[in-house]
C-alpha cells in the first residue's frame, strides 16, 4: 500500500509557521520516538523556505564536518568550502553567522553529532554571543529520547534553556489514522490501530489485509518483527529487564506488585525501570480518576498500541513463531477481540474528549475509576456533574445494554465525588435500540456516531 499524503500535524506546522513569521532568531528542539514523523514534519515545514537540511550519521567528526560542509556549500553556492571543507564546529557556526541571512538550519539526528561535550559548549557560545541576534532558524531534531534528554533537555547540558520552542511529536490519533485508510470503515481502522498504533512508519507497513500484515510481521518480512527490541537496545543499557516488565504489563499485570511477582525483579528495580519507561513514552501511569496523583494505587499500561500488541502476542510466542508462524497467528485470532476491548477504551475516551462540545455533559477530567473489586471504564468529572460510561467492543442487544446500565448505576454509588447531576452511558461497536435509550436520557454511542 502506497501512502503519499502527509497526514495531520496541522497544529505542529502552524506553530512552526508562527515562529518563522516572527522573523527573528529561533532555536527549536523537535523530539519524539523513532519513526513518529519528525523528519517528515520538518521537511513539510521547510519545503517553501530557504533551508539547509543536515542528517547526522554515526561516523567520525571529520566525516560529519565534510558532509555538512558539502551541504552548506550547495545551499550557498560556495565552491571554496566544497573543495576545502570546514574543519571544526566553530568554523561551521561562524560561517552560518557571517551569512547574515534568514534561513532554516536543520540538524537531524542531533545526538549523533555529540562526540564530546565540546559541541554543546560551542553551540551555547555561538547562540549566546552571536546567533540569537541573527535571523537564523535552528532546528535540533532527535529520535533517541534518552539522548535528547541528556544532551538537549536536561538542565545540566550547556544548551539547556537556549531553546525558544520545544516540540514533542506524539502518536497520531485514531481519526488521523483513518486518513491513511480512506477506503476502509471505522471498524477496520480501529483493528489496524489496535495492531499498528499511531506511528506513521508502522502504519505504512499495512499490507493487503490486517491478517496479511500480522503474518508478514511474524515471518520477519517487516522491520516491525524486531522493532520494540531495537528501540529498547537503543535507549537503555539492560533491555532484557525492560522487556520483561513490558511483557508483564501487556498481559494484564498492571500493578507494581503483580509485575514484581511475574518478573522476579526487585520492587525497587521495577519502580526505577517503570520511571525510565515513562520518560521514554513507552509506559504511562494511571490513577483512579477520583484519587490524588500521590496515591500508590496506580496502574501501568503500554502507551503505544503496536508495542502492546507485540509484547502480548509476538514476544509471548516468539519460540512458537520461529517454528510455526501460522499456529501463532491462530493464537492472535483467539485473543484479539479481548485485546481490542482495551484499545477501544482509548478510542472511546478520545471520542468523548474531542466531542465534548456536543455532549450534554460538561467535564474537564476523564479517566478510569476503580476501587477494590469495582471498576468503571470511563468517568467524566465536571464542576457539579459526572458521567459514567461502560466501553465495550461488542454488538449490544437491548437487553445487554440495559443490564450494563443497571450494573453501571450500582457501581456509580461507590464513586466518592460531589455532584448535582449524573449521566450514564455506553460506548460500543454497535448498540441496537440506542435511540430508545437516548430518549430515556442515557448517553449511548456506537461507531455510527464517530
Amino acid at each position: 500500500m502506497q501512502i503519499t499524503k502527509f497526514i495531520n500535524r496541522e497544529e505542529e506546522l502552524t506553530n512552526l509557521e508562527k515562529l518563522w513569521d516572527r522573523n527573528r532568531a529561533e532555536f527549536v528542539v523537535v523530539y519524539g520516538r523513532r519513526r513518529i514523523g519528525k523528519t517528515e514534519l520538518i521537511k513539510q515545514f521547510i519545503k517553501d523556505k530557504p533551508a539547509i537540511y543536515s542528517l547526522a550519521r554515526l561516523e567520525s567528526e571529520k566525516d560529519q564536518l565534510d558532509g555538512i560542509s558539502a551541504t552548506i556549500s550547495e545551499f550557498f553556492n560556495d565552491p571554496v568550502i566544497k573543495k576545502s571543507p570546514l574543519t571544526s564546529w566553530d568554523a561551521v557556526f561562524e560561517y552560518l553567522y557571517q551569512k547574515k541571512k534568514r534561513f532554516v538550519m536543520v540538524f537531524d539526528e542531533f545526538p549523533n553529532m555529540v562526540h564530546s561535550p565540546t559541541i554543546l559548549s560551542i553551540i551555547q557560545e555561538y547562540w549566546d554571543e552571536k546567533l540569537k541576534n541573527s535571523g537564523i532558524f535552528i532546528i535540533l531534531c532527535g529520535s533517541s529520547l534518552s539522548m535528547m534528554e541528556k544532551y538537549v533537555l536536561n538542565y545540566r547540558t550547556p544548551i539547556y534553556g537556549r531553546g525558544t520552542y520545544d516540540l514533542k511529536i506524539q502518536d497520531l490519533r485514531i481519526r488521523d489514522v483513518g486518513e491513511f485508510f480512506p477506503d476502509l470503515g471505522l471498524d477496520d481502522v480501529i483493528k489496524i490501530y489496535g495492531v499498528l498504533g499511531g506511528t506513521p512508519a508502522y502504519l505504512l507497513e499495512f499490507s493487503a489485509s490486517l491478517e496479511d500484515t500480522i503474518r508478514d510481521i511474524m515471518r520477519g518480512r517487516s522491520f516491525l518483527y524486531r522493532e520494540p527490541e531495537f528501540v529498547l537496545r537503543e535507549e537503555v543499557n539492560e533491555p532484557r529487564y525492560f522487556m520483561s516488565i513490558l511483557h508483564a504489563i501487556s498481559i494484564g499485570r498492571n500493578r507494581v506488585n503483580e509485575i514484581v511477582n511475574l518478573t522476579g525483579l526487585d520492587r525497587g528495580m521495577v519502580g526505577k525501570y517503570l520511571s525510565i519507561l515513562r520518560d521514554l513514552d513507552l509506559v504511562e501511569r494511571e490513577v483512579s480518576i477520583t484519587e490524588g496523583w500521590k496515591t500508590r494505587r496506580s496502574l501501568y499500561s503500554i502507551r503505544d498500541n503496536f508495542f502492546n500488541f507485540w509484547f502480548r502476542f509476538i514476544y509471548s510466542n516468539m519460540q512458537e513463531i520461529e517454528r510455526n508462524p501460522e499456529f501463532a497467528l491462530s493464537e492472535v485470532k483467539k485473543g484479539f477481540n479481548t485485546y481490542l476491548g482495551f484499545v477501544f477504551e482509548g478510542v472511546g475516551k478520545e471520542f468523548l474528549v474531542e466531542g465534548r462540545d456536543r455532549l450534554p455533559l460538561q467535564f474537564n477530567r476523564i479517566g478510569r475509576w476503580w476501587h477494590k473489586d469495582k471498576e468503571i471504564d470511563l468517568v467524566a468529572l465536571g464542576s457539579n456533574e459526572i458521567g459514567f460510561f461502560e466501553v465495550k467492543w461488542s454488538d449490544l442487544k437491548p437487553k445487554e445494554s440495559r443490564n450494563l446500565l443497571e450494573k453501571l448505576k450500582e457501581k456509580a454509588e461507590f464513586v466518592d465525588y460531589e455532584r448535582d447531576k449524573e449521566h450514564y452511558g455506553i460506548i460500543a461497536r454497535s448498540i441496537k435500540g440506542k435511540e430508545k435509550l437516548r430518549n430515556e436520557g442515557f448517553l449511548c454511542y456506537d461507531l455510527g456516531d464517530f
